[in-house]
């Protein structure tokens, strides 16, 4: 039997999830084997900028000081993860899906911001299941599964990534219950 693998794709928590780690996130998964599975969220913001991250190494933020660094997971919180348009690639470069790369190099960092590249965005952190763990959250319902547009990373705004995610499904997001709700 053919086990169901979530990458490359995203993984969208149901409402009832109130992990804070998790709750109404939208998850796109880099790796899933038998072995476990890795993913960065894609919508938690962090209280810093990304021009704070770039200032640190020295480098000139290209999108200026609005954009927010975001939260990738709970696991190695002081990791940096770079999403940038697949046009791009380094030596440690993963391509995920059309339009979507994945970088970790200061190499990267430093190349993505002199080209003044405004496709790019900084996560600290990352999301990690163990052997089989996303698999049975995933049987008990606590994710639903879709694919992976650039568009939902480079255009939508963070805020609205959970709502978009969702209704690219054909599921409007007021039809799904809160924990603790009831259907009337």
């Amino acid at each position: 039997m053919d086990t169901f693998c979530a990458a490359p794709g995203i993984i969208i928590a149901m409402p009832q999830l109130q992990d804070p780690n998790f709750h109404r996130s939208v998850v796109l998964m880099i790796e899933h084997t038998d072995e476990g599975a890795l993913g960065i969220v894609l919508n938690h913001l962090t209280e810093f900028h990304c021009s704070d991250v770039s200032d640190s190494f020295d480098l000139e933020w290209p999108a200026g000081d609005s954009l927010m660094l975001r939260r990738g997971g709970p696991v190695e919180p002081q990791s940096l993860w770079m999403l940038h348009d697949d046009g791009w690639s380094f030596e440690e470069t993963m391509r995920i899906a059309p339009g979507v790369a994945v970088s970790r190099s200061r190499e990267a960092l430093t190349r993505l911001c002199e080209a003044d590249e405004d496709r790019v965005r900084l996560m600290i952190g990352y999301a990690g299941w163990g052997p089989g763990q996303l698999e049975q959250e995933l049987a008990q319902g606590t994710w639903l599964t879709g694919e992976l547009g650039a568009e939902l990373i480079f255009e939508v705004e963070v805020e609205d990534a959970w709502s978009a995610a969702v209704r690219a499904l054909g599921i409007e997001p007021a039809q799904l219950v809160e924990a603790g709700s009831t259907l009337q």
